[in-house]
């Protein structure tokens, strides 16, 4: 397991992350109740830790990442390998951009910090429900989260290009899952434009990533907390930096391309490990 700083060395150095070859099970592990239960508590306590940093005014963006990293070394000492790649093309970039990534489990939402500071600050657009929630929701605010209702399209998509566009001249890159929801397939005719379009209007670059964080699935009662499969290898790839001189058509339909390819690679990668 690697510390915060040598993660993001990893990503701003080299473009990629792997989990050690020497922490890596070697034979397939046992899918634990306990297991699901001790990495929701972890989920839990992250944003706990945030709501209680901002309490004391301690909360700020190297905070916030040192805290989400737990996500990462966590998901590791339960047995999942986790892959970053692709990274270095961001690295390239000096500048902020939207990430428009597809949305798989809870997962991503507390990795991506972590993974994303790396190349400067970040503003994620998230369920105003979120936001709401005492302490948890003023740390999110406090930290320039985007709140959208996902019930009204209009209001949602003046409330991006506004306060997005506001968050991109601040020198912030913008996260959207522009899914809306959580979906273990991926449909590219669910993935609306809205990223492309603030890229458009703020006249920066659209960075699409895709992520296979079925390792923890999405629960039955409770969405945010399903069972953890520490067989299920964890991905992450960021894809090229779009310039938004493409227009947003463009940007969005080769974003939705670059996400189904990967996740068609990762599907073929894990047929051979099973067949292997």
């Amino acid at each position: 397991m690697s510390t915060y700083q040598e993660f993001q060395h990893a990503l701003r150095t080299t473009g990629c992350y792997e989990t050690a070859a020497a922490t890596r099970p070697v034979e397939t592990l046992r899918i634990s109740p306990l297991n699901s239960f001790r990495y929701a508590f972890t989920i839990i306590g992250i944003a706990v830790r945030c709501a209680v940093r901002h309490l004391f005014r301690r909360l700020d963006y190297d905070v916030w990442g040192r805290i989400c990293m737990r996500a990462v070394t966590f998901a590791e000492k339960l047995g999942g390998v986790m892959t970053f790649e692709g990274f270095e093309q961001r690295a390239a970039y000096d500048g902020p951009v939207v990430y428009v990534s597809n949305h798989m489990s809870t997962l991503e939402t507390f990795v991506f910090p972590s993974t994303l500071l790396t190349f400067g600050k970040i503003a994620i657009v998230l369920k105003k429900s979120l936001a709401e929630i005492p302490l948890v929701g003023k740390a999110a605010l406090r930290i320039g989260c985007i709140p959208i209702t996902r019930k009204n399209a209009r209001e949602d998509l003046k409330t991006v290009l506004e306060v997005g566009a506001q968050r991109l001249a601040e020198g912030h890159s913008v996260l959207l899952f522009p899914q809306g929801t959580r979906q273990a397939v991926f449909d590219g005719k669910k993935f609306n434009s809205l990223g492309s379009k603030l890229a458009e209007r703020a006249g920066v670059p659209v960075v699409p990533l895709a992520v296979k964080t079925d390792f923890l699935k999405t629960g039955k009662w409770i969405k945010d907390f399903g069972e953890v499969d520490p067989n299920k290898p964890i991905r992450f790839a960021c894809g090229p930096v779009l310039p938004a001189t493409l227009g947003a058509r463009a940007t969005h339909d080769q974003s939705i391309a670059f996400i189904a390819s990967k996740l068609e690679e990762w599907e073929k990668d894990v047929e051979v490990i099973s067949n292997g």
